[in-house]
């Protein structure tokens, strides 16, 4: 949001219009999610965990590449906002896939780590990436943090697959 902010900003939009449109932004993002969650789990469900957990961290990358990769305007960057909020429906499977790969004693144990690591090395990686780096233009930033979505994709490949629950009828 804080890139949004600054295009936002660059355009001349100050004050509490500018704040407004920041909620306007998140309320996008939050509300594409909730769609990319009940899309994830269709495609999980008729594509298996896996392939639907590649396709999502795929598609997360190339609306993060095809947003980011260029100046945009504040309106068409808010509307691509839509496709990244989609996206996001891939968090959506880990709380389904994770758990069915550990043992009945330790599921919640090792799948709460594997879901919260990634937000541990996350925040290591930002305050590492801002010591070493630091960016005027956070769209940069954010278009090098969509690199991170194809070794996740990759790796999902080694992942062992299990079947997805059914919904119930």
């Amino acid at each position: 949001m804080q890139h949004l902010r600054e295009t936002i900003h660059a355009a001349g939009v100050t004050g509490e219009a500018q704040n407004q449109w920041v909620s306007a932004g998140l309320m996008i993002i939050m509300l594409s999610s909730i769609v990319g969650n009940f899309g994830a789990g269709f495609l999980a469900l008729h594509w298996g965990y896996r392939p639907a957990i590649i396709a999502m961290c795929l598609a997360y990358f190339g609306s993060m590449v095809w947003t980011y990769s260029q100046p945009r305007d504040p309106v068409i960057l808010t509307a691509m906002l839509v496709l990244m909020g989609i996206s996001q429906g891939m968090f959506a499977l880990f709380t389904m896939y994770l758990p069915p790969l550990f043992p009945t004693l330790l599921r919640t144990t090792g799948a709460g780590f594997s879901y919260n690591f990634g937000r541990i090395a996350a925040a290591a990686g930002t305050v590492v990436f801002n010591l070493i780096a630091p960016v005027q233009d956070l769209r940069y930033t954010l278009l090098y943090a969509s690199v991170l979505f194809l070794p996740a994709a990759f790796a999902m490949l080694f992942m062992p697959e299990h079947e997805p629950i059914p919904p119930r009828t």
